[in-house]
């Protein structure tokens, strides 16, 4: 066991606020604004203006200016219920108030009316949220529907939510290296122009563009924020459009899920392309397991909150693969064997090339065989020698896991939060590498903390 003295504690305290405060500039939080009139229109200085988030009991106070405008900046993505009162006026009580990051959500004119404070006014839906306070366009999908929308939940990844918005398309083959789901372009720009957020945290990959640590688990995210056009200026990184995931703390109430889901060949039919190309009567055989459990809850009711998850996606799988590159098959092999018996180029195309890796049990592929003629030498004549591509079916089984850890302070006017996530994805025998010719590519990728560490290789095709 290790206990940390005064010292390091200190220290600890020194980089806490460090990060605190060089964090200030990303976009997590949001904001609530309007302004208070009486019954014939006049403005409303001085009234007192509460919010309070339903869900961690946190409270901002202000008042009215002398326009009757308030505003509630840097608060942290949830619903609220905001309460206006004063001195002659019936209280008036505003719930289902909805905050996403980087947006203010303009309530509008609230009038109150002429009656004794103990008498409540109580209006239970917000009015629905359109930008009247700001340029942008951005649209937040809340937790409900991350966990309703059709294939989020088997884990494809969230990006599919942006093809729901106008001025949005799939990028199809021009689609960035790395993708969340689904490469997409807005406005025409490529998807490398994307701008990709974690808790208004950098995550862009730098080499081949698109996220860096991929989210796809829709009980991992709170809020799906996606800006299409006029950023605000605290964005200015990229032209196409800003992606936000909002990762979820924990709240008053202990809560959590459990999800599994499960697809197989049997459910799966062939494409047309599988058909028509590759003379397939029935779908490679694949077996896709995906487990994703959550928790979170109060350690000190308003004050401390917790929240963690972890999931898991194991696909067995087998594969196709084929290549219309010519290279000498079995038989001929032995024509070339009697052609040339002492070459040592020979020897070692028997023992390395497609058909001395015997993984996948390659054969050559229908249609492209042909006789060609290899020229020889003084002392071996030129001999006839089929030709023909390669095809092979190899095992290609993948295993993915995440887990997500959040605590958040909460005190009478600060709030501070710690998050770690971890990214996990290996695959074996992937569609990298040489495939066909017996040389597919393995790739193991880590990524914790929003930092690489990626270890790609290629392997013989019997070399598991």
């Amino acid at each position: 066991m290790c206990r940390a003295g005064a010292g390091h504690f200190g220290l600890f305290v020194v980089v806490v606020l460090f990060y605190a405060g060089a964090s200030s500039a990303q976009v997590v939080n949001g904001s609530i604004s309007g302004s208070v009139l009486d019954a014939t229109g006049a403005v409303v200085p001085n009234a007192y203006v509460k919010s309070t988030n339903t869900a961690t009991g946190a409270i901002s106070n202000t008042v009215s200016d002398w326009a009757g405008l308030f505003r509630f900046p840097e608060l942290p993505v949830g619903n609220y219920t905001i309460e206006i009162s004063k001195d002659g006026f019936r209280q008036y009580v505003l719930s289902g108030v909805n905050v996403s990051a980087g947006v203010d959500y303009g309530v509008g004119a609230i009038e109150l009316t002429v009656g004794p404070a103990f008498q409540v006014v109580t209006v239970t839906a917000a009015p629905p949220l359109v930008e009247r306070t700001e340029a942008q366009i951005s649209t937040t999908f809340s937790s409900q529907t991350l966990t309703t929308f059709a294939g989020l939940q088997e884990n494809y990844g969230l990006d599919f939510l942006a093809l729901m918005l106008p001025g949005v398309n799939n990028t199809r083959d021009d689609s960035a290296a790395n993708a969340n789901g689904v490469g997409f372009s807005v406005n025409g720009l490529r998807g490398r122009s994307n701008d990709q957020q974690i808790d208004g945290q950098n995550n862009n990959d730098p080499n081949g563009g698109g996220p860096n640590v991929s989210l796809s688990n829709p009980n991992f995210v709170q809020e799906y924020e996606i800006i299409t056009n006029n950023f605000g200026p605290e964005y200015g990184r990229n032209s196409g459009a800003v992606v936000n995931l909002v990762t979820p703390s924990g709240t008053n109430q202990w809560h959590g899920a459990f999800v599994a889901t499960e697809t197989n060949s049997a459910l799966t039919t062939l494409a047309n392309t599988d058909k028509q190309f590759l003379g397939l009567t029935k779908p490679q055989w694949f077996n896709d397991q995906f487990t994703s459990t959550t928790i979170g809850g109060p350690v000190r009711k308003n004050r401390v909150f917790v929240f963690g998850g972890f999931d898991e996606e194991i696909l067995g799988s087998t594969a196709h693969y084929a290549s219309g590159s010519l290279t000498p098959t079995p038989h001929g092999l032995a024509e070339l064997s009697s052609c040339f018996p002492n070459s040592s180029s020979l020897a070692a195309l028997r023992s390395y090339g497609p058909y001395g890796i015997r993984g996948g049990n390659p054969t050559p592929l229908p249609g492209t065989i042909t006789d060609l003629t290899v020229s020889g030498s003084n002392t071996n004549p030129a001999c006839t020698v089929e030709f023909g591509g390669v095809e092979r079916i190899l095992g290609t089984p993948q295993h993915w896991f995440d887990f997500i850890n959040r605590v958040d302070f909460q005190w009478t006017k600060d709030r501070v939060y710690v998050r770690y996530f971890y990214n996990y994805n290996s695959q074996i025998d992937s569609a990298t590498g040489a495939a066909a010719a017996g040389y597919p590519g393995s790739t193991k990728v880590s990524r914790p903390k929003h930092s690489d560490r990626v270890d790609s290789r290629s392997y013989p095709a019997n070399d598991k």
